[in-house]
Formats: structure tokens, sequence, C-alpha cells
């Protein structure tokens, strides 16, 4: 099977520079976990008053279609709108109610899995399903009781995920002798 060297050369620089990028983008969240979680907060804010102002436009200029819809997609545009306002005054707040959200995930499948190795679940083992429970419930309990450190942590994790990617793409690269061929 022949291969344009064209595209080999492409996909290689397409391949380096995502993986140069991810790097880069791991270590700032690794080194400023916290500005990096505001920069994403204000991110979505900005993308929330955009698509809520896009709604609402649509709402407004879509002549033809039923007017529940219309109505409706603008009362949604508008509270999207403003939820992306409230992202961009305070960019704290969502990033919270995220990780409180997480949190109560984390209970809740807790929960779960410790009836479910008390009822018991065809196919599985009663003690790894309620050890799971435990601390899942336990995870989730931290994280309410401190969702700007759960935060914290899950940035730098996700930063050095983004490294360790990046880097494996990187030595995963064919030599550049091999594109010639």
């Amino acid at each position: 099977m022949l291969v344009d060297s064209r595209a080999v050369r492409t996909f290689r620089v397409f391949v380096v520079t995502t993986a140069v990028v991810a790097i880069g983008l791991g270590i700032v969240a690794v080194v400023w976990p916290r500005p990096s979680l505001v920069l994403v907060a204000l991110l979505f804010g900005v993308y929330l008053v955009v698509a809520g102002a896009l709604r609402v436009v649509a709402a407004v200029r879509g002549h033809g279609t039923a007017p529940v819809w219309r109505w409706t997609s603008g009362v949604v545009g508008v509270l999207v709108g403003l939820a992306g306002l409230l992202c961009l005054l305070d960019p704290a707040v969502p990033l919270v109610v995220l990780a409180v959200i997480a949190g109560i995930g984390f209970v809740v499948e807790g929960v779960v899995s410790i009836i479910g190795a008390t009822v018991g679940h065809p196919g599985s083992s009663r003690v790894p399903t309620a050890v799971s429970g435990v601390l899942s419930i336990l995870g989730g309990v931290a994280v309410l009781l401190a969702p700007g450190l759960a935060l914290t942590v899950f940035v730098v994790f996700a930063g050095i995920a983004l490294v360790v990617v990046g880097a494996a793409a990187l030595l995963l690269l064919p030599p550049r002798a091999a594109v010639r061929r």
C-alpha cells in the first residue's frame, strides 16, 4: 500500500503540534491549577453567553416556526445567557457547583454500591462492591467538604495526564526516516 509522503508529513506535523500543545497545557495546569480552573470557567461563561444570545436571536428570527418553540427557545436562551454572565462575574460559582454535583454523585454511587453488595448482584462479588461503595462515599464526602481542593487536585491530575499523553504521542511517532521510504 502506497501512502502519499505529503499526507504522512502532514499527519506528523499534526501529531507533533497537538502533543506539544498537550504537554504545554499540562504543565500550565500542574504549575498553576487555580488560574487554569478560572480560565476554564471564564471560557465556559463566554460560551454560555454566546449560546444564549444565539438562541434568543433564533427565537426572534424564527418566523414560520411554532410559537411555543420560539418562546421556549427565547426563555432558555435568556437563562443560558444569564448563567454565562454569572460565570463571568464569579468564575468560582460554576466550579464549586460542578464539584458539589460530583461529590453528591460519588455519595449516591457509593450508597447504591453498598445496597448492591448487601442485596447481591448476579455475577458480582459482595466484598469488592461494598469496599468500592465505602470508598466512593468517602471520596464524595471529601469533595463536598473541600470542593476547591478537589478541583485543584483534579486539574493537577488532568495536567499530568496531558503531559503523559503528549509525551507518549511524541515517543510513539515513527522516525522521520520511516516517512522517506
